[in-house]
């Protein structure tokens, strides 16, 4: 038995943040009940964006986060159609939405309106910005709300003549919210089964790129600057270039204990003893630092990256060649990890499509699936929900 068999989700929802979170909560066994208006949710068409197919036969983008869910067609304009999306509340446990909190307020549909009506009902809700604040009702994509607002895409820009913002973020600030509200809802459905009361969850995309990058931004309040330069980054904490065209990024965060194996790994014995460069206080100096990097350039530059990675392997230090996002959807380690999973559409095309990562011993890794047209599961929830 699933851990959320038994639970159903009435999910409210378009583009990613809010459907994902309902598509990891299906994996683990839940009931959800997508509910769409008859335009149904733009992102079924966002696929031509990224060159991939948006047809009915083949969706891969809007399957990936909406695979497993039932769907179900409301015009909530209409009375009628509202009293039969009050139905489903009645019978659910959890409620999921990334409306907007003034449009759900207009529609009866916001969290006063409904804790009475429904007491067992856990409310769950993706905001823009958060609750209180003069951006409480603004909109939010990940791109805005996270990344441009909160700083990444300013602060991460390299320091080059001509330089420009990196292309925006396209949906990891999202899935990073449906993951973590996925996960404060079982809490609080296990809450609900101590207290026989239902809750109110949330959680904004702006409020987790607080959190998110903490770590980069709370130095700032100290001095530290950022965007960091090539050569303001530690001699063995860059990417190298290797002499098959290849770049390899080592993370060593304890510089002394493998300064030694780090040197004897790029053929750069030499610096081994070189007090100008084997502590880290050494390299605090930007002048030292540039010019161990520049060092390390020049010795990389003439090693194969398989070789270098492999030397850096055996030496215990944590390193990789960069990949593209393209090499995950044929990675070995992905796919035996369940991280990705093949499918293959009526038309033939197969392909993979990633799964949520999390692993539970009582849930079989989740399969890719294709998901459902607009309003193709009406007949079947509204019999099953004494609609009929």
């Amino acid at each position: 038995m699933k851990p959320l068999e038994g639970i159903t989700v009435i999910e409210l929802s378009t583009y990613i943040a809010a459907p994902s979170c309902g598509r990891i909560l299906a994996t683990q066994g839940a009931h959800v009940i997508k509910v769409e208006a008859p335009a149904g949710d733009v992102e079924r068409k966002f696929g031509p964006t990224l060159f991939c197919p948006a047809t009915e036969e083949e969706n891969p983008i809007f399957d990936t986060i909406n695979g497993g869910k039932d769907m179900v067609m409301l015009d909530l304009k209409e009375p009628s159609e509202m009293e039969k999306f009050h139905k489903l509340l009645s019978k659910a446990d959890v409620f999921l939405t990334n409306n907007r909190p003034k449009a759900l307020k207009k529609m009866g549909l916001d969290y006063d309106s409904l804790k009475e009506k429904y007491p067992q009902l856990i409310y769950s809700i993706i905001l823009g910005y958060g609750e209180k604040g003069p951006k409480a009702n603004f909109p939010g994509f990940d791109a805005i709300a996270m990344f441009a607002t909160g700083g990444f895409i300013q602060d991460m820009m390299v320091e080059a003549p001509g330089n420009y913002p990196t292309y925006l973020p396209m949906g990891f600030g999202d899935l990073i919210c449906g993951t973590v509200l996925a996960g404060a809802i079982g809490t609080a459905l296990y809450g609900r089964s101590a207290s026989g009361r239902g809750d109110y969850v949330s959680i904004s995309l702006y409020g987790a790129g607080m959190w998110l990058f903490s770590i980069m931004s709370t130095g700032t309040q100290f001095g530290y600057k950022w965007p960091r330069g090539r050569y303001q980054g530690g001699p063995m904490g860059v990417p190298y270039k290797t002499k098959d065209g290849a770049w390899v990024l080592p993370v060593v965060n304890e510089y002394e204990r493998y300064w030694k194996s780090w040197c004897e790994a790029v053929h750069a014995e030499e610096l081994i003893d070189d007090e100008r460069y084997n502590t880290k206080q050494a390299t605090f100096d930007p002048v030292r630092r540039e010019e161990a990097i520049r060092i390390f350039e020049a010795k990389i530059a003439e090693l194969d990256s398989d070789e270098l990675v492999k030397k850096l392997e055996d030496a215990d230090i944590i390193a990789s060649k960069l990949g593209k996002f393209m090499d995950n959807h044929q990675s070995e380690q992905a796919l035996v990890n369940g991280f990705m999973s093949p499918i293959t559409y009526p038309n033939g095309d197969a392909v993979t499509l990633a799964q949520p990562p999390m692993k539970m011993g009582c849930v079989e890794p989740s399969q890719a699936e294709h998901a459902r047209g607009i309003g193709a599961d009406n007949e079947k929830i509204f019999r099953q929900f004494g609609m009929e």
